[in-house]
């Protein structure tokens, strides 16, 4: 039924070789962590190198990735890196937090990212995309840059749907400091897993310096917010915030909505580009996802009903989380001395878990590099940990299930009544550093597809 998309295999770059050190594996991940690894990533469940006075270890199978995120995720700690990179946008944000204030965090967002929530959510985010589509649909067949608008529609939504705001006035602000720095500052060196925090770089100081001018924007952010907020106003994610650190510093909270807002513009704007990238480059998929949402009805008033009958949209989403997880590879420094799948590991080693390498393993994917949504229908689902885009533990993503519904429901209504195709045929490929964008961005056309 689906030989065309089962045929489409998107390019990607080559893996490292064998012969790779420690420090080329590290300096490699700053350029392009898709073409870091080495093949043998896909045999080992536990790589060593030497590294200095430290050791660099590549957890690569399901059981490793498993003993280091679920099993003894105490003995692992977040890394430095992560603070030297994430730390300018994310500050003490969620994800950046660690032990009790990270407990204590996750326990104020809980609530906002229950499975009971989804209907609420579902219905700004059909919203949303009813209102780009539409501008979308304006274009009449002309050449559309599709994630820039993917990019703005998700940042439209999570600035929405969590915070009741509109972006008309600093979205374009939010979106030029963000691109600027995954583009530039934000690419992952080999200084910030090595060297120690008090150490700082060049690099670091141009983070620290734009800190700042991140910072200024969130709290006009914030500002608008609250000045536009009245009693009639149904409570949402902001309000919860607020009441939450009303006692704590004002940083505290403008870190939360940072965290929020990054994660809806980078993680699932950028899952949206590449489903149309894909489905755009495997049309029996595209029709089968256009047959399936023409049944469904994915307006704002229905679509929290429409999630449950739209399984093979939801199956091309996680196909395309697969071969384009945003988040390519974590990193955790080990603790305490032990054995990780058979290998003594060293306390102070740094652990890089590349799930962009795990998501491609021939030994857990039948031809992995294809584009083929139907590994993830009815009974054919993969194991927990050979898939894992969101993490898995108790850090796994908060927001995994608002991702994937975000991601379905606008997929829906693109597809409902346009096909997407591309203009040129020049390969694009991932590239993994800041987070998995695309090696140039191609242009699309939408035309109107009657019934």
């Amino acid at each position: 039924m689906h030989s065309p998309g089962h045929r489409f295999e998107p390019p990607a770059p080559p893996l490292a070789p064998d012969r790779v050190t420690g420090l080329g594996v590290l300096m490699r991940v700053r350029r392009n962590a898709f073409s870091a690894f080495p093949a043998r990533c896909f045999t080992a469940p536990a790589i060593t190198y030497r590294l200095g006075i430290t050791d660099l270890i590549l957890a690569n199978t399901p059981d490793a990735m498993r003993h280091v995120l679920a099993d003894h995720p105490d003995r692992f700690r977040r890394v430095r890196a992560t603070g030297r990179v994430l730390g300018p946008i994310l500050g003490r944000g969620l994800a950046a937090a660690e032990g009790e204030a990270w407990r204590r965090q996750r326990r104020t967002l809980a609530p906002a990212f229950t499975p009971r929530t989804l209907p609420v959510l579902s219905h700004h985010i059909a919203a949303c995309a009813e209102a780009t589509c539409a501008r979308i649909e304006a274009a009449k067949g002309g050449p559309i840059d599709l994630l820039s608008a993917m990019q703005d529609l998700s940042l439209d939504i999570a600035a929405r749907s969590m915070f009741s705001l509109e972006t008309a006035r600093f979205g374009p602000e939010l979106r030029r400091l963000l691109l600027f720095y995954s583009a530039t500052i934000g690419r992952p060196r080999a200084s910030d897993f090595l060297l120690p925090s008090t150490l700082l770089t060049p690099t670091d100081v141009r983070r620290a310096l734009f800190r700042r001018r991140w910072s200024r924007i969130i709290a006009a952010v914030i500002a608008e917010r609250r000045s536009t907020a009245s009693p009639d106003t149904p409570r949402d994610l902001f309000d919860m915030l607020a009441d939450a650190y009303k006692d704590q510093d004002e940083g505290l909270l403008a870190d939360e909505v940072s965290t929020m807002l990054f994660a809806g513009h980078e993680t699932t704007g950028l899952t949206l580009f590449w489903a149309c990238y894909l489905l755009a480059n495997a049309p029996d998929w595209q029709d089968a996802v256009r047959d399936e949402a023409r049944a469904c009805d994915v307006s704002p008033g229905s679509a929290g009903e429409a999630l449950a009958r739209l399984p093979l949209t939801r199956a091309v989403v996680e196909e395309t989380l697969r071969l384009y997880p945003p988040a390519y590879m974590s990193a955790r420094e080990v603790g305490d001395p032990h054995d990780l799948c058979g290998s003594p590991v060293r306390g102070g080693s740094l652990v890089l878990l590349p799930f962009c390498m795990l998501h491609r393993n021939p030994a857990f994917w039948a031809a992995p590099a294809r584009f083929d949504p139907s590994r993830f229908l009815g009974a054919a689902r993969p194991d927990r940990f050979t898939f894992l885009p969101f993490g898995a533990g108790p850090r796994v993503c908060i927001g995994a299930q608002l991702a994937v519904a975000e991601s379905v429901l606008v997929l829906a209504r693109l597809l409902r009544g346009n096909a997407i195709a591309m203009e040129q045929a020049d390969p694009v490929q991932p590239i993994g550093s800041f987070s998995t964008r695309p090696s140039h961005v191609p242009v699309f056309t939408l035309r109107p597809c009657l019934p």
